[in-house]
């Protein structure tokens, strides 16, 4: 029986030597994993977890169409998309891309002196003022916002006229607009020629890439 058990002792060292031998510890690729390390330990569940929220992280990308100035416009636009078979949907944004120009007069002391220069106004038969009641204006007057500057000029020269002391602003002019969105990762997608098409007819609109919202 000696000689069984030393056959089998000889046997499982030589099998240790071989298995040992036929692993590369020189291999660059093979990453060392330190057991020590509990950040290391991670399932491949989680791990397959983790690369799903990263690749949703950016959310899913659109082409989007426009802007559109009114909502008849962007219909229109849906249906000859629709016949191309291209689903979109609109959206509404607000643009505050377009600037203008307000004039005013400065504040009054208080309500009843900005009431006297409105009585002063009236008697001019200007129609287009306002008494600001609120905020860093609060008992300014509002003469009117000109989306164009020569506009606003020549209601701030008649206002020196009549011996007001008017002042001129730039501000924004927002406005409601709209845009055509599809996936950009749709199988079917608007020709160029009929988005060159649309650029023809509405001169403002651009094609750019955005967030699906």
């Amino acid at each position: 029986m000696k000689w069984i058990i030393y056959f089998l002792l000889i046997f499982n060292i030589g099998f240790a030597a071989w298995h040992f031998r036929g692993v590369d510890t020189r291999n660059e690729n093979v990453d060392a994993l330190d057991v020590n390390n509990e950040s290391q330990l991670i399932l491949l569940s989680e791990l397959q977890q983790q690369k799903t929220l990263t690749n949703s992280a950016g959310g899913r990308l659109c082409y989007s169409l426009g802007p559109f100035t009114n909502k008849i416009e962007a219909d229109n636009a849906q249906e000859l998309l629709k016949e191309e078979k291209v689903e979109t949907r609109s959206i509404r944004l607000r643009d505050t891309s377009l600037s203008g120009y307000w004039v005013i007069l400065p504040a009054s002391e208080s309500r009843k002196e900005a009431n006297q220069q409105i009585k002063k106004i009236k008697k001019l038969k200007i129609k287009d003022y306002f008494l600001v009641v609120t905020g860093p204006y609060k008992n300014a007057i509002s003469l009117g916002v000109f989306s164009q500057k020569n506009l606003a000029r020549r209601r701030v020269d008649q206002m020196i006229r009549h011996g007001f002391i008017p002042r001129m602003e730039s501000v924004a002019l927002p406005r409601k607009v709209y845009w055509v969105n599809w996936h950009k990762d749709s199988k079917n997608q608007p020709k160029d020629s009929t988005i060159s098409d649309f650029k023809k007819h509405y001169s403002q609109l651009s094609k750019v890439e955005r967030s699906c919202k």
